[in-house]
């Protein structure tokens, strides 16, 4: 059995608003944006991803919520499992409440985005 330890990003940056997280990107391309790092941490474990650098996503509170608005919802990328099953969340959207406390274990519903599973299509 052959093991690896994953290697660490050569760079880190943890923003704190959506506008430092675009220049951080920006300035550095191949800089890979994580904000639950469910996803990311398996392929890094795994060895199918070794990122030069990560921008941190977490740190930022406007991509990290939701509102409802003018009869519309408006949901963060950030926006992770664990608070989508809330009450007060599951009041707005149900279906989505009820599919997001099913997503996995608590670690994975405190760590884990919408965004994060919309953009690997998870089926959660």
């Amino acid at each position: 059995m052959t093991t690896h330890a994953p290697q660490a990003a050569q760079a880190v940056t943890l923003p704190t608003t959506l506008d430092e997280a675009v220049a951080a990107l920006a300035a550095m391309p191949a800089a890979v944006p994580v904000a639950g790092g469910t996803d990311l941490m398996a392929a890094v474990n795994s060895g199918q991803l070794r990122p030069a650098a990560l921008v941190g996503l977490g740190r930022i509170s406007e991509i990290r919520g939701w509102q409802y608005q003018d009869g519309h919802a408006l949901l963060g990328a950030g926006l992770t499992h664990a608070r989508m099953g809330r009450p007060d969340f599951a009041a707005l959207i149900p279906a989505l409440a009820a599919a997001a406390r099913a997503a996995g274990p608590p670690q994975i519903r405190n760590a884990g985005t919408l965004g994060g599973n919309i953009a690997s299509a998870a089926p959660t």
